[in-house]
C-alpha cells in the first residue's frame, strides 16, 4: 500500500489517500483507502472513513506519490516475505520504486545534464512543428 498519496481530481480540491495499488497505464479506476483532506480531516463527501474508494481515472488529473511511500511499501513487502499481502503479484507492471519493474533503482546510463536532453530529439522536433 502506498501511503499519503495526494490525488488531484478535476474541479475539486486535492485530497490525501492510501493507494492500494500503484496506478498503471491500463487502469480505469483508482482504488484507495483512508481518504482525507490535506489538513487530515474527513472530506464532506465521505460517509464512512474506513471505506474503500473507487475513483474513475478519467476524473483524476494527476497523483503525487512521495518517494518515501515507495520505500515504506518495499520495506513492508520485504518484512512480509516474497509474496505481497495486497495482491501486487497479480498486478503486472507494479513497481515499488519508480522507473523499475523489480523494485531496484536503475543505474544511470545517460551522461546528459538534464531531463530535457534525455527526450527523443525527433519528438521535440515534431512538437515544435505542431
Amino acid at each position: 500500500m502506498l501511503r499519503n498519496a495526494v490525488v488531484h481530481i478535476a474541479n475539486e480540491q486535492p485530497f490525501m489517500a492510501d493507494l492500494v495499488y500503484a496506478p498503471t497505464p491500463g487502469d480505469v479506476s483508482l482504488i484507495c483507502r483512508n481518504m482525507r483532506t490535506m489538513n487530515g480531516t474527513k472530506p464532506v463527501f465521505v460517509d464512512f472513513a474506513d471505506s474503500t474508494f473507487l475513483l474513475p481515472i478519467a476524473q483524476v488529473r494527476f497523483i503525487e506519490i512521495p518517494a518515501a511511500s515507495y520505500e515504506e511499501a518495499a520495506a513492508a513487502e520485504a518484512a512480509d516475505g516474497a509474496e505481497p499481502a495486497d495482491g501486487a503479484a497479480e498486478r503486472p507492471g507494479l513497481a515499488l520504486v519508480p522507473g523499475s519493474a523489480d523494485g531496484v533503482q536503475p543505474e544511470a546510463e545517460s551522461t546528459s545534464s538534464g531531463p530535457i536532453e534525455d527526450l527523443d530529439h525527433d519528438l521535440l522536433r515534431r512538437i515544435r512543428e505542431a
